[in-house]
Parts: structure tokens; C-alpha cells; sequence
């Protein structure tokens, strides 16, 4: 049952609110038809994937026109979450306008939008996933080095688009949080999974910040939900969707993501050579060729890499019992992460 949902809900009444703001969604469609000048008509909707936690809340579907035009019509109904959903839609607009300069790399433009609802209209982002694309180069289709290349491109493209110029680099505001949560398990007062090892991990972000203090870099609009799911893949063409952020500027945070969001699936397996953070060296040798810089080298991305896991880590406390299997295999996949950390530190 959804963690959001309230209390006594039954599985056939969540089914229900499920389809319910399926239906409101694409209640928009006349509407959008008539202001693009396209056919109403016989049109056809696809659900797609939306995350587990506001199914009930959100939609997102894929529109096939009578005449063969394909569009994805996306609604979110969560009122509280409003006004941050439409400034990350402001986000993906802005991202998509500054790459419609950059070839082969590109959002989804935004072709209609509702004044006082979170629903907009979008163009089809053609080709499949990136963590697809990755997957199926294990099979033949395709060279890993080459997937992961393009990606990191696409990504360096992302965020030089969305610079905001030199910044510098103070951890306090973060190692603040990190000192509040480990009190927490000391204290019994916050229950994570392993914790003399989460503690561990909080003492090596503290370490990780000391090096990082201070540092000058390059800050940009981060992505916010940069995993490979919301990466599309085609023959020419890397698409960035579902943005969740309108104000961080660290695009590091954004490339630690990447890695992590889907641990341990992204890890080195039997055979490989593991690297940084227990991914393979050789995906990361291709990543930063695309992306154009070493990553693994620099302190500042470093932190954020173990900002990301101790996020990963804390989060697991909250995983429903139904999927203790997953969980199960995530917190090997973290501890993996976290030793090959520490044995990095020498």
C-alpha cells in the first residue's frame, strides 16, 4: 500500500484513485487538441511508468494522434507540491530551449501548458532509456563504452547550458545534517539498516568534506533526478525528462545519481575491474571522456558521491517490509559502495 495514502485504504479504492487521475489527465485533451489545432479525435492514450509513491496523484501517458503524431501528456493533482512542481517544469522548459543549440542532445519542448494546473503537453522523447541501452549492450547491441560516452556527453552538455558561474564550495550546511542523523542512531532515536557501518560512512563524508572545503568550481542547474531512467537514448539523439529541481548547483550531485540512484545495479560485476565506488574503472573511464573531466579525482565530487549514498542509506530505513528482497540486495550494494570507499582512503 502507498506510504502517502490514508490510513484504511484498501487495494481496490487505491486502484480506483489511480485510474481516477488517469482519467482527469486526459479530461486536458480536448482542450490541448483544440488549442494546437490537432485532431481530438481517436486519439489514443499509454499509460507509462510513474513512480510507486504518487500513482495516485500523478499521470503521465503517451497520446497517438488519429494522423500518427506521437506526444506525452503528463498532470500531477498533489496541490501541496504545486507550486515546486511548476518551477521544475520551468526548469525542463528552460533546459530545453538552451539545448535545441546543442546537436544530439535535448529535452522534450514543452508545447502546452495549463495556467492553473501542473499539466503540460510535451513531444515524445524517441528511443528507449539509457539504463536500457546499457543493459542491452551486455547482449550485443551496442558497446558499453560507447553507451556510457554518449551519456556522459549529453550530461556535460546539460550543464554547461545551465551555468551559473564559479561558486565556492562551504560543506557546513551538510555536515550539519549528517552530524544530526548519526546523533539519531546513536541514539536509538532513528533506525537504519547496519548502523555501526552507516556510522561509519557519516565519519568518512565528514572526512570527505574537510577536503572538499572551499574548493572553487563550476556550479549549474541541477537535473535533480538524474537517473538512467529519465536519460532517452536513440541512434542520435540523448534526451534528458522528469526534472525535480529548480535551485541546486551542484551538477555533481547530478553525475553521483547516475551511479547510484539504481544501486547495486551500476556496480562492478564478477570479472570487471572495480573502480571508484566500487564501478567498474573501465565505465568510468569512458563516462568522463564524454563528460570531459576526471571526476573521480576531484575532491568535490568525491563528497557528493558519499552524500549520495548516505542519502541511498538513510532512505532504505523507510523501505516497506513488501520489498525486503530489494532492500536486501540494496544494502549489499551500499556496503560494497562503502567499502571500496574506505579501502580507496588507503
Amino acid at each position: 500500500m502507498n506510504p502517502e495514502m490514508a490510513p484504511n485504504v484498501t487495494d481496490r479504492e487505491y486502484q480506483a484513485a489511480i485510474e481516477d487521475v488517469q482519467a482527469r489527465a486526459r479530461a486536458f485533451w480536448p482542450r490541448i487538441a483544440s488549442d494546437l489545432g490537432l485532431d481530438a479525435e481517436g486519439a489514443r492514450f499509454r499509460q507509462l511508468l510513474v513512480n510507486s509513491r504518487y500513482q495516485h496523484v500523478r499521470s503521465v501517458q503517451a497520446v497517438k494522434t488519429a494522423t500518427g503524431q506521437h506526444y506525452v501528456l503528463r498532470a500531477a493533482f498533489d496541490e501541496a507540491n504545486a507550486v515546486w512542481q511548476c518551477k521544475s517544469l520551468d526548469r525542463h522548459q528552460q533546459a530545453s530551449e538552451r539545448l535545441s543549440a546543442v546537436p544530439g542532445v535535448s529535452s522534450p519542448s514543452i508545447l502546452w501548458r495549463d495556467r492553473d494546473r501542473v499539466v503540460v503537453l510535451m513531444d515524445f522523447a524517441e528511443g528507449d532509456t539509457a539504463y536500457r541501452a546499457l543493459s542491452m549492450s551486455e547482449y550485443g547491441f551496442g558497446e558499453r563504452a560507447d553507451v556510457l560516452r554518449r551519456i556522459g556527453h549529453a550530461v556535460a552538455a546539460l550543464h554547461r547550458v545551465s551555468d551559473v558561474g564559479e561558486r565556492r564550495f562551504w560543506p557546513k550546511s551538510f555536515l550539519k545534517q549528517v552530524s544530526t542523523r548519526a546523533e539519531a542512531v546513536r541514539a536509538g532515536q532513528f533506525q537504519v539498516l547496519k548502523p555501526k557501518k552507516f556510522l561509519g560512512l557519516c565519519a568518512l563524508l565528514h572526512r570527505a568534506g574537510r577536503s572538499a572545503r572551499g574548493q572553487v568550481f563550476r556550479g549549474a542547474v541541477e537535473h535533480g533526478d538524474l537517473h538512467l531512467r529519465n536519460i532517452m537514448m536513440s541512434d542520435t539523439e540523448v534526451s534528458f525528462i522528469d526534472y525535480s529541481n529548480h535551485k541546486g548547483i551542484f551538477p555533481q550531485r547530478d553525475i553521483a545519481d547516475i551511479w547510484l540512484s539504481n544501486c547495486p545495479d551500476h556496480l562492478a560485476p564478477n570479472g570487471r575491474q572495480p573502480g571508484f565506488g566500487g564501478i567498474a574503472s573501465a565505465d568510468w573511464v569512458a563516462f568522463e571522456d564524454g563528460y570531459g573531466m576526471q571526476l573521480t579525482a576531484d575532491p568535490l565530487f568525491r563528497f557528493f558521491f558519499i552524500w549520495r549514498l548516505f542519502k541511498l542509506w538513510s532512505a532504505l530505513a523507510a523501505r516497506p517490509s513488501d520489498q525486503h528482497r530489494r532492500t536486501t540486495e540494496v544494502v549489499a550494494g551500499a556496503q560494497n559502495v562503502l567499502e571500496q570507499l574506505l579501502a580507496a582512503e588507503g
